[in-house]
């Protein structure tokens, strides 16, 4: 995962949008990208002006969207008949997700939209036991306005003000770095203590 986001931020600089969008729909249909990461890069490079914040966080809900909406009617069309051709009952663990599903939808695609690779699964559960798309289509529409607004923003924060952040980190550092020191010398004095033993009030060590 680590090994593609190099190449996904030179995409994503060369191709703007376009590359927003396609990495977002891909993922949206389960191929594992990390659109997080994506979407914290494009909201950082929109704090220095290379993207509009508005029109990236279109760009990145549409495509979300777009590809829930496939999710969720690939499953409503050919879920059921994907399981007979292949003689496969449906196991125990999907219909504990349909009842679910079935008892909150609403809630259960809203909160998927903030869970990576939970959202695709939903969106395919949600057209695999006939949840309506009017009720989807609203809580989808939500949730990811909601989800990517949030990454997006933290990337356009960090993006501002990441010079606030470094001091922030040394400071981290250094205290992470004293408080080492710390156990290690009690660590040290605990293990010197131990070889010394101690007296009683006879004298005598123990």
């Amino acid at each position: 995962m680590s090994s593609i986001l190099p190449f996904l931020l030179s995409f994503l600089l060369l191709y703007k949008y376009w590359a927003i969008f396609a990495a977002i729909f891909l993922a949206a249909v389960i191929v594992p990208i990390p659109v997080n990461s994506l979407l914290l890069a494009a909201g950082a490079f929109a704090s220095q002006g290379y993207f509009s914040f508005s029109f990236s966080l279109m760009v990145a809900v549409l495509a979300n969207i777009l590809g829930d909406c496939l999710d969720f009617f690939l499953a409503r069309i050919y879920g059921r008949r994907a399981l007979e051709l292949l003689h496969v009952s449906t196991p125990a663990y999907l219909e504990r997700l349909e009842r679910f599903v079935n008892k909150y939808p609403g809630s259960a695609i809203f909160l998927t939209r903030f869970v990576g690779t939970i959202e695709p699964l939903t969106s395919l559960l949600c057209g695999f036991i006939g949840v309506r798309f009017s009720k989807f289509i609203i809580y989808d529409i939500l949730g990811n306005i909601v989800s990517i607004g949030i990454v997006l923003y933290a990337g356009y924060f960090l993006g501002v003000h990441w010079q606030d952040f470094i001091g922030l980190f040394n400071l981290t550092n250094y205290i992470i770095v004293g408080l080492i020191i710390a156990v290690a010398l009690s660590v040290v004095m605990w293990r010197k203590g131990r070889r010394g033993g101690s007296v009683d009030i006879g004298g005598h060590l123990q």
